[in-house]
C-alpha cells in the first residue's frame, strides 16, 4: 500500500464549488507540448516529456476528485462515512464505498510547519524506505515540472499483503491555507515491473496539507485513498486490511514529521 504523504482534466479556482470547471488540458504544437492548469498555475510538458502526458493527465484528474472530497460539507462531518479502524494514538481512520471501490481516509497533526511538510513530501522520495518501515523502494522516474512528476515504489509484505510495486503521476497545488497533493496510478512504456512484486493499482490518494489556526509549527493533514492490490485478494479482505495499514503509514509519518521537527528546532532547518 502506498505511503500517501509521498501518491481532470479542468482549471480549478481555490474552492471549486464556485468556481466554473474548465477543460484544459490540450496538445498544443506540432512539437507536441501538452499542458494542464490548475489553481492557476500551469504544467507544460516539453517535447521531449510528451511521453509522461498520460500520467500528467492521470495526475490531475486524481487533483481534481480529491479537492473535490475534501471541499464536500460531508467530508467534514463524515456523513455518510462509517468509523474502520483506529489506534491508541486517536487517530481514526473513515470508510465509504463508492461504485469505484471502497475510500478510506485519515485525519492527523504532523509536528512541522506546513511548508516543510509539503517539502519534504515532495522531495525526499528516495529517502521513504530509512524511516518507514513498510516502504521497500522509492524514487523519482521523471520530473518533467516543478509541480509534476513520476514516481515508483514498492511495498515490503504487511499484514497479508505480499510485497506490492506502484508507478504513479503526481501534482500539487499551494492553496490559501496549505497545500493539496494527488496521485493515481499510470503505466509508463519501459518501466519494468519489480520481481516478486505485484504492481498494483493507485485509484487515487490525494493529501490535503494545512496551517493550524492556532500553532504555526502543527500541520493538519487529511489524507484519502482507493487502491486495487490486484493479485489473488478477495476484496474482503482487502477492505478489511487497508485501514489498518493507513492507520500505520499515519504512525510512521507522525514519528518521521516529528524528528525532523526536532533537528529544525535544534539546528535550523529540518533534514532528512
Amino acid at each position: 500500500m502506498p505511503n500517501l504523504f509521498h501518491a481532470i482534466l479542468f482549471s480549478c479556482c481555490l474552492h471549486i464549488s464556485h468556481c466554473k470547471l474548465e477543460k484544459v488540458m490540450a496538445e498544443g504544437d506540432a512539437g507536441g507540448t501538452m499542458s494542464v492548469t490548475l489553481h492557476g498555475v500551469t504544467d507544460t510538458l516539453s517535447p521531449e516529456n510528451k511521453k509522461h502526458a498520460g500520467a500528467l493527465k492521470a495526475a490531475a484528474e486524481a487533483f481534481h476528485d480529491a479537492e473535490e472530497i475534501f471541499n464536500d460539507p460531508t467530508y467534514a462531518n463524515k456523513t455518510g462515512w462509517w468509523e474502520d479502524k483506529t489506534n491508541d494514538d486517536g487517530d481514526i481512520v473513515y470508510a465509504k464505498d463508492t461504485p469505484k471501490g471502497r475510500i478510506v481516509t485519515v485525519s492527523a497533526e504532523m509536528s512541522l510547519d506546513v511548508d516543510n511538510v509539503m517539502s519534504h513530501t515532495w522531495k525526499d522520495v528516495a529517502t521513504l524506505p530509512q524511516w518507514n518501515p513498510n516502504i521497500n523502494f522509492a524514487s523519482v522516474i521523471a520530473s518533467p515540472t516543478d509541480n509534476f512528476d513520476v514516481i515508483t515504489y514498492g511495498n515490503n509484505d504487511v499484514l497479508v499483503v505480499s510485497g506490492r510495486e506502484f508507478v504513479s503521476g503526481r501534482i500539487y497545488r499551494k492553496t490559501h491555507d496549505g497545500y493539496i497533493l494527488a496521485s493515481r496510478s499510470y503505466e509508463i512504456p519501459g518501466i519494468p515491473k519489480m520481481k516478486g512484486k505485484v504492481r498494483a493499482n493507485l485509484i487515487l490518494a490525494g493529501a490535503r496539507f494545512r496551517r493550524h489556526p492556532e500553532k504555526a509549527d502543527v500541520t493538519l493533514t487529511d489524507v484519502v485513498m482507493m487502491v486495487d492490490l490486484k493479485g489473488m485478494l478477495p476484496k474482503f479482505l482487502v477492505n478489511q486490511v487497508m485501514g489498518k495499514i493507513m492507520l500505520m503509514d499515519t504512525e510512521n509519518n507522525r514519528k518521521h514529521f516529528g524528528e525532523l521537527a526536532k533537528q529544525k528546532a535544534n539546528g535550523g532547518a529540518a533534514k532528512n
